[in-house]
C-alpha cells in the first residue's frame, strides 16, 4: 500500500513538474511571439559598430513609417546647418497650409515665424506636423517638391525601399519604408551629423509657456539610450527606432508595427537586452561604407555615396488658392549663395575667413560673418575668388578695401577674439 502510495506520489509530483515546465515554456513563447504574430510588426537591430545584424524579422517588408519621417525632414535641415546654409537662429515663415496640420504639431499661427532651434526641439519631442511642414515649405517651396527631395536623398543613402510622399509622416498610402532602411537612415543620421543628433536625446522642450515631454519612453527608462525617434498612425502601428551605447558597444534597433507603446517599448528593450551581450566591444568603428553594406548584404554591390542635398527655389504666387505662399525666409538671396561676385575691384588689404570646394559654403561663411562682425566689417565689401589646386577648384571667402596691413590685421584680431573667426590677411 505505501509501496503504490509512494510510486503515485512520485508520478504525480513528476507528472506536476512536467505541466509546470510545459506551461511555462508556453508564455515564454508567447511573449518572444506575440510580437511577430502582429501583422505590421516588423524588426532589426544592427551592431553600431561593425553593421552586423544581430536580429530581424521581416525587414525588408513594406511598412507605413509615420513619424519615423521627420527623421529624413531632420536629415536635410542637418544638412543645410552644416553646409552654412543655415544657422539655428535662422527663421521660417508658417503658411497657412502648414498651420492647418492636424496633431500632434505645436499650434503655430499662419504668418508667425519660428527659428530652427526650436523647429528641431518640436520634432524630436512633440513630433509636430506642422513644424515638418514648415520645414518643408521654406527650403523646397512646397511639401510636394521636399518629399521629392527625401526620396532622392534616400536613395543616395542606400535606403533602395523607401518612398517618400510629406515631411511629417501624416497617412499616404504611397509612403513606405523598411525596418532595415530605417535602420540605415538611423545610422546615417548619428554618423553624418553627430553634433546635431545629439537633439535626439532632448527630454523636454519648452515654448512658449508650454513644456513638451519627449514621446521617446526608453530615455527615462533604458540605459545609454541615444534617442531616435518615435511614430505612430493606425495604419502602421506604434514605430520605434532606438541608438543605444553601453561603455563601446552600440546597438541600433527598428520596431514597427506595435499595437501599443507600452508593448512596442518592451519589444524593443527585450531586443536589446537580448542582443547587447553579442554586440561588438570594439573601440574601432569600421568604416561608416562597411557597416552599411554588412546591414544590407544583397545590396552591397550598389554603390552607396552621399550627395549634398540640393534644391532649386524656385517660388510663386499662388492666386488661384484662398492664401499665398509666403515668399519664404531661406532664398539664395537672403542667404548670400550667389550674391557675391568673384571680382575685387578695390585696391588694399583683404581678410580671408576661409577657403571652401563648395561655393555656397564660402557664400554662407560670408553672409553669417557679416551678420556676426557687422561693426568689424562695415564698408568692406565681401567677396569670393576662385583658384584651382591639383585639379579641384576653391573658394576663398574674403572681405576687401582695408587701406593698410595693419588696419586688416586689427579687425582680424578682433574677429578672433571677440567672435572666434579664424581669418588671415592677404594681399591681393
Amino acid at each position: 500500500m505505501w509501496c503504490r502510495y509512494f510510486m503515485g506520489g512520485t508520478i504525480a509530483n513528476a507528472f506536476g513538474k512536467i505541466i509546470t515546465a510545459f506551461l511555462a515554456l508556453s508564455i515564454i513563447v508567447g511573449l518572444t511571439t506575440s510580437a511577430s504574430a502582429n501583422a505590421k510588426y516588423a524588426a532589426i537591430v544592427i551592431d553600431g559598430n561593425t553593421g552586423k545584424v544581430l536580429h530581424s524579422y521581416k525587414p525588408d517588408a513594406a511598412r507605413f513609417p509615420a513619424s519615423l519621417t521627420k527623421i529624413m525632414t531632420l536629415y536635410i535641415l542637418f544638412d543645410y546647418l552644416k553646409k552654412g546654409r543655415l544657422t539655428t537662429n535662422t527663421k521660417f515663415y508658417v503658411t497657412p497650409n502648414a498651420a492647418s496640420r492636424p496633431p500632434s504639431k505645436l499650434g503655430l499661427k499662419a504668418g508667425s515665424h519660428i527659428e530652427i532651434k526650436n523647429i528641431i526641439g518640436a520634432l524630436v519631442t512633440k513630433s509636430a506636423n506642422d513644424v515638418a511642414t514648415t520645414v518643408a515649405e521654406n527650403i523646397a517651396g512646397s511639401e510636394t517638391k521636399f518629399a521629392r527631395m527625401m526620396t532622392k536623398k534616400a536613395r543616395s543613402l542606400g535606403m533602395y525601399s523607401t518612398t517618400f510622399k510629406n515631411a511629417s509622416g501624416l497617412p499616404h498610402r504611397h509612403q513606405k519604408t523598411t525596418a532595415r532602411d530605417m535602420a540605415k537612415l538611423s545610422m546615417r543620421m548619428m554618423n553624418d551629423f553627430p553634433r546635431h543628433a545629439k537633439a535626439f536625446k532632448t527630454r523636454r522642450f519648452k515654448y512658449g509657456r508650454r513644456a513638451y515631454r519627449n514621446h521617446n519612453g526608453l530615455l527615462y527608462s533604458y540605459k545609454g539610450t541615444e534617442g531616435i525617434k518615435t511614430g505612430y498612425t493606425r495604419a502602421s502601428g506604434f514605430n520605434l527606432t532606438s541608438s543605444v551605447k553601453r561603455g563601446n558597444k552600440h546597438l541600433i534597433a527598428v520596431v514597427m508595427g506595435g499595437r501599443s507603446s507600452r508593448s512596442r517599448n518592451a519589444e524593443m528593450r527585450r531586443l536589446l537586452n537580448k542582443n547587447f551581450p553579442r554586440a561588438s566591444a570594439s573601440k574601432r568603428k569600421k568604416p561608416l561604407s562597411q557597416r552599411i553594406a554588412l546591414m544590407d548584404p544583397k545590396r552591397a554591390s550598389r554603390s552607396i555615396r552621399y550627395t549634398a542635398t540640393t534644391t532649386s527655389l524656385n517660388w510663386k504666387n499662388r492666386q488661384a488658392k484662398r492664401y499665398i505662399v509666403q515668399k519664404p525666409i531661406v532664398t539664395r538671396k537672403s542667404y548670400g549663395l550667389g550674391k557675391y561676385t568673384s571680382r575685387r575691384s578695390e585696391s588694399g588689404y583683404d581678410i580671408q575667413i576661409g577657403a571652401y570646394p563648395d561655393r555656397d559654403l564660402a557664400a554662407g561663411k560670408l553672409s553669417r560673418t557679416e551678420i556676426k562682425a557687422k561693426s568689424i566689417l562695415e564698408g568692406h565689401r565681401p567677396y569670393i575668388m576662385q583658384y584651382e589646386k591639383n585639379g579641384t577648384n576653391y573658394h576663398r571667402a574674403r572681405f576687401a578695401n582695408f587701406g593698410s596691413r595693419t588696419s586688416a590685421s586689427v579687425a582680424c584680431k578682433h574677429l578672433k577674439s571677440k567672435l572666434n573667426i579664424t581669418c588671415i590677411v592677404m594681399l591681393p
